[in-house]
């Protein structure tokens, strides 16, 4: 098994790489957890506290990730319990090994590195039987973004970067977090969470949807409306007539967003790189002043990253 693990928490969803491959699921958290169900249902316990993660979650009782004290909490750590049993780690080969997660620019500090760090190793977590303790693993907390200028690294047009200036883009769920290399050397006061990301876009769908056909849909199926244009219901096919105006004036603002931290960057930008979830939803739609490279598999780009600065050190 390899020694390390890459694991994104995000608003929307948690990837996670661990050297063999990247495994995606929703960030959906539930304290709510029924006693007896027809169907099989596994909890995972925190610190004493139990929580169903991920596609079991369908209750209306869902923790909202974006409140404030959700990092750190037995939630959160909840979500990590499951990146790790996703992955198929074994109780017995958690000392040693090199746990890489990333948090928001917005809210890093190396104090925060430190707090997070302190509550992974006094965690202990219990799942289909077997018992987890944390206290041996080597934690490593870094600012999200990073893992993607970590994964271009790896996958970039050839020769070394370390003479560059990279500005990052991650679109994620919820926010747009912008990070800054110079010359291989993170500039910690570059970094820019902004909270524009695709839900905004989604809400835009579910509003304009409502007002076309009297319906509710949730996010998942606005975005199966976003990525497939037309969805099916009851056996029947809908379509939206204003999702073409919707994604132009979303990106439209993103685009606006992105030229402006290029422009309030201290240094000239010799690459500007993008990944996260969002970039799927609005390539070929976003209008920049600058070129930008898309990182390879975007959507787990920070988790892959994250490993390698891991299996690295």
């Amino acid at each position: 098994m390899d020694n390390a693990i890459g694991i994104d928490i995000g608003y929307g969803s948690t990837k996670t790489y661990n050297g063999s491959g990247g495994r995606i699921f929703p960030t959906a958290i539930t304290s709510m957890v029924p006693e007896e169900t027809f169907g099989e249902v596994r909890p995972i316990e925190v610190n004493g506290e139990k929580f169903l993660v991920g596609e079991d979650v369908l209750s209306k009782w869902v923790i909202d990730t974006r409140r404030i004290g959700f990092l750190g909490s037995n939630a959160w750590l909840a979500s990590l319990a499951q990146a790790i049993v996703t992955n198929g780690l074994d109780p017995e080969d958690m000392d040693g090994k090199k746990i890489v997660l990333g948090v928001p620019p917005g809210h890093y500090s190396k104090n925060t590195a430190r707090k997070l760090t302190n509550v992974i190793n006094s965690s202990i977590f219990n799942y289909n039987g077997k018992h987890y303790e944390l206290a041996g693993a080597e934690v490593l907390v870094i600012p999200q973004g990073t893992g993607i200028y970590f994964a271009y690294q790896l996958g970039g047009p050839g020769g070394s970067i370390a003479e560059k200036n990279i500005a990052v883009v991650d679109i994620g769920h919820y926010t747009i977090d912008m990070v800054f290399f110079a010359k291989g050397r993170y500039i910690e006061g570059t970094a820019s969470s902004q909270p524009l990301g695709v839900s905004l876009l989604l809400d835009d769908i579910r509003s304009a949807f409502y007002r076309q056909y009297g319906w509710a849909i949730n996010h998942q199926t606005a975005q199966k409306l976003l990525h497939a244009r037309e969805i099916v219901m009851f056996q029947d096919v809908y379509r939206l007539e204003q999702i073409t105006n919707i994604l132009q004036a979303y990106s439209s603002k993103i685009a606006e967003t992105i030229d402006g931290y290029y422009e309030s960057l201290p240094s000239e930008t010799d690459i500007g790189i993008a990944g996260g979830g969002g970039v799927l939803a609005l390539k070929g739609c976003i209008k920049l002043q600058h070129k930008m490279f898309i990182v390879a598999d975007p959507v787990t780009a920070n988790a892959k990253g994250y490993y390698h600065y891991g299996a690295g050190r």
